[in-house]
């Protein structure tokens, strides 16, 4: 990640790190622009145009507005989808939050142009997802590229349905992360009293607070590696924005058992925007020393292999022995249908998850 796009990404926050506002040349805006759009970036871009912060010539403000209006065309189209779905969704009787993307944009910005995305995300009770995606399958024509690990997976287990609606992703969530991270959820508290803020004429649902930081927290340490800088810019956007509960957040990541990734995540947040203003939640991310149990089971979830580490970790959380055999079958000896549809057949899936977790 360049500095350049790190300072837009913390543009508008006490931060180090600077804006140059100097005329930039053809080859650092083209440098600039793709950074930008690769960390979702284009919203943060635009508003520091608009307030000077980053100079133009004419080509270059044709290309960046070009550009911009290209992704804010495409962020129309998925709210248009998030609003079908959800829509879906309650005549089907399923309960849904709206995550990541579009709920930050209406909730934790002023201006939601200030925050682009790429697809829609959707949280559903952890027995639903099964039944949630057929809903949506029916009523979009969608299809769902990758089937299920075994059957049964999914509701029991997994993180999500992906689901292609036309040339849009749909992304189903049961939870927020693979393995034994996404297992140690609390679920209930995910269908608490939601944040509910408004697309249009019709009124949302959203996590609630210490709910969607704890999101942001996943997202940030665990979303992309290495890390999207929109990501780190949402979790400090909201610190910044909504001043959230020290204590009320501590004590559901203790629940959740994820205050390393809480403090992982914050700190990396403050270290890359170069963030000068350290609320409660920085100051306890500083001071946080994982135990030796919790250092192991962030490396799991790290690496080259961490989609086969991290659910082999997620044997220590499973409660009981019938639940644990089922997983490890199901990770070990997933349906012939899920490994066809990744070019794979039995003995091939095995060794390369074998040489992933030796490497």
């Amino acid at each position: 990640m360049t500095v350049a796009a790190a300072a837009i990404a913390a543009f508008g926050l006490p931060s180090r790190l600077t804006v140059d506002e100097a005329a930039l040349g053809d080859e650092e805006f083209d440098e600039l622009l793709w950074s930008c759009e690769q960390h979702r970036l284009l919203g943060q871009l635009g508003a520091a145009i608009r307030a000077g912060a980053v100079r133009l010539t004419d080509e270059q403000e044709r290309t960046f507005e070009e550009t911009f209006r290209a992704w804010l065309t495409h962020c129309l189209r998925i709210e248009r989808l998030v609003l079908d779905a959800t829509a879906a969704l309650d005549r089907a009787g399923i309960d849904s939050r709206v995550l990541k993307g579009v709920a930050l944009a209406h909730t934790a910005y002023d201006d939601p142009s200030e925050r682009v995305f790429g697809d829609v995300d959707l949280l559903v009770p952890a027995s639903e997802l099964t039944r949630a995606s057929r809903v949506l399958t029916r009523a979009f024509d969608a299809e769902r590229p990758q089937p299920e690990l075994r059957p049964g997976f999914d509701d029991r287990f997994g993180k999500e349905v992906m689901l292609k609606v036309g040339g849009l992703e749909l992304d189903l969530h049961r939870t927020f992360v693979e393995g034994a991270y996404g297992l140690t959820v609390r679920f209930d508290d995910l269908f608490a009293p939601p944040y509910r803020f408004p697309l249009g004429i019709v009124e949302l649902e959203a996590l609630p607070m210490p709910q969607r930081l704890l999101h942001a927290s996943y997202a940030a340490a665990f979303g992309d590696w290495p890390p999207r800088l929109m990501s780190l810019r949402d979790l400090a956007q909201l610190v910044h924005r909504e001043k959230p509960n020290l204590v009320d957040v501590l004590l559901m990541a203790r629940e959740w058992q994820c205050e390393p990734i809480v403090a992982r995540a914050v700190t990396l947040a403050w270290d890359e925007l170069g963030l000068t203003a350290e609320p409660p939640v920085v100051q306890w991310a500083r001071r946080f020393v994982p135990s030796t149990r919790q250092r192991r089971m962030l490396e799991w979830h790290e690496g080259p292999a961490r989609a086969f580490t991290g659910q082999l970790a997620a044997l220590l959380v499973l409660p009981g022995t019938e639940a644990r055999l089922a997983y490890l079958r199901a990770i070990m000896f997933p349906q012939r249908e899920y490994l066809a549809a990744r070019g794979f057949n039995a003995a091939g899936h095995f060794r390369r998850a074998w040489h992933r977790i030796l490497k």
